[in-house]
């Protein structure tokens, strides 16, 4: 082959592995993508003062005009299904609001449907695939579990203020309300549980390193990395991870055939329980007994409900069906001893009618994803792990499995695909 001939071939190489990683190149398309992450990971307890907006957290302003900016930019488009069921969705629940004519939060309804909003965009074909994603992810929250785990030991060096920088430091005003940031292990005890530094609270720590362990062993199951997922999550003394693992890892072990999986964790539970002591680790299984007692937040969360449905809900079949309307979960519960869940806010206040219509959109637009399987239904038990409107939970959930882009052959990778280019390039110069 002459030299003409593969200077040639080196310049069509390169003009083809240019076109095709001029999408994945686009840092605007992945910062908006990845933005709600971010948001509700690294930003997750700031909480700056908005005119007009109550103190919720930067993650859903900041998702709200990240879609602008990627629908303005083009970097986002609607997806179809997702638009048409979400139109769906708002327009039953709200004319049924309309024709009860009993008084509702208008606030409430626009503040769902924003959120909403955010569910029916995607990136354009070519640009954040979800293996991109998986990869910003999987880094994410690997960096800050290993956080997490340093943040822990460091309490015991420098002190409080030392390991919990944020809640100490940066003035109440400018932090997200409403959550146990500072969270000790038991009552009187002088030792804290991890957030990572900069998570809301240990139960959303813990959950994202739950996450990460699905998202690890979804694609290259490094040990390393499961290792200081587990570390992590120890350290946090939160149960609400650990759920979504016992329901996650066994679908994926019979899913995949991972019986190897069954060994790794035998084994893990045996050095669990040899360090159980010094770690304080049998406090974790101490919180199962929770659920049976009143005040504590697993009888809030997972029983407390039935109490308030049994009351308020199924002694009335038109507010069964339709609900009280949006926004009145706090006057509805109140006296009762249910945490405002995703399934208790949303079967309240819209009824089982909207409440089917709700979920239903929500998981569709969650089971549709390109995501893997397994990631999808980790993602759906988290969210049943927290409230409807969760900025952790929706920051999550964008930049995980709703942004990337759904389509099929995107954003192909260079490094695995070259035969067929390479193939075509030499065509091109050997009949010249």
């Amino acid at each position: 082959m002459t030299f003409a001939a593969t200077a040639g071939i080196g310049v069509l190489r390169g003009v083809a592995i240019a076109e095709r990683a001029s999408p994945r190149a686009d840092w605007l398309a992945r910062s908006i993508v990845f933005g709600p992450l971010v948001a509700a990971t690294l930003l997750a307890k700031l909480s700056p003062p908005i005119p007009g907006m109550p103190p919720v957290g930067i993650v859903i302003p900041l998702s709200i005009v990240l879609l602008a900016l990627g629908l303005a930019t083009r970097r986002l488009e609607m997806v179809q299904p997702r638009l048409m069921l979400f139109l769906v969705m708002l327009s039953v629940i709200g004319l049924v609001h309309v024709w009860r004519t009993e008084e509702f939060s208008l606030t409430s309804f626009a503040f769902m449907a924003a959120l909403g909003l955010n569910y029916v965009v995607a990136a354009r074909a070519g640009s954040v695939s979800s293996e991109d994603a998986l990869r910003f992810f999987g880094n994410l929250s690997f960096a800050i579990a290993a956080m997490g785990i340093v943040q822990f030991a460091l309490q015991f060096v420098g002190g409080v203020a030392v390991a919990f920088p944020i809640d100490t430091f940066l003035p109440k005003a400018y932090l997200t309300p409403g959550y146990n940031n500072l969270a000790h292990l038991y009552w009187g005890s002088p030792i804290y549980k991890a957030t990572g530094f900069v998570m809301l609270e240990p139960s959303v720590f813990c959950q994202l390193c739950a996450l990460g362990v699905v998202t690890e062993l979804s694609g290259k199951g490094r040990n390393l990395r499961l290792a200081i997922y587990a570390a992590a999550i120890a350290v946090s003394y939160s149960g609400t991870g650990l759920v979504v693992l016992a329901v996650t890892l066994p679908v994926f072990v019979v899913m995949e055939r991972r019986w190897d999986l069954v060994l790794r964790g035998l084994l893990f539970l045996a050095v669990a329980a040899l360090f159980a002591e010094p770690l304080h680790l049998d406090h974790i299984l101490r919180r199962t007994g929770e659920f049976g007692a009143e005040g504590s937040s697993a009888f809030a969360r997972f029983v407390g409900w039935k109490e308030l449905f049994a009351d308020r809900l199924w002694t009335s079949p038109t507010h069964a069906l339709f609900g009280y309307g949006a926004g009145s979960y706090e006057f509805q519960a109140a006296g009762y001893k249910s945490a405002q869940m995703a399934h208790t806010k949303i079967i309240l206040e819209f009824g089982v009618l909207g409440a089917l219509l709700y979920f239903g959109f929500i998981f569709y637009c969650f089971f549709t994803s390109r995501a893997p399987v397994i990631v999808r239904i980790a993602l759906a038990v988290t969210y049943f792990m927290n409230g409807a409107y969760s900025p952790s939970v929706t920051g999550f959930a964008l930049s995980l499995l709703l942004w990337p882009s759904p389509h099929k052959d995107d954003a192909p990778d260079i490094a695995n695909d070259d035969v067929a280019p390479d193939a075509n390039i030499r065509r091109v110069a050997n009949a010249a």
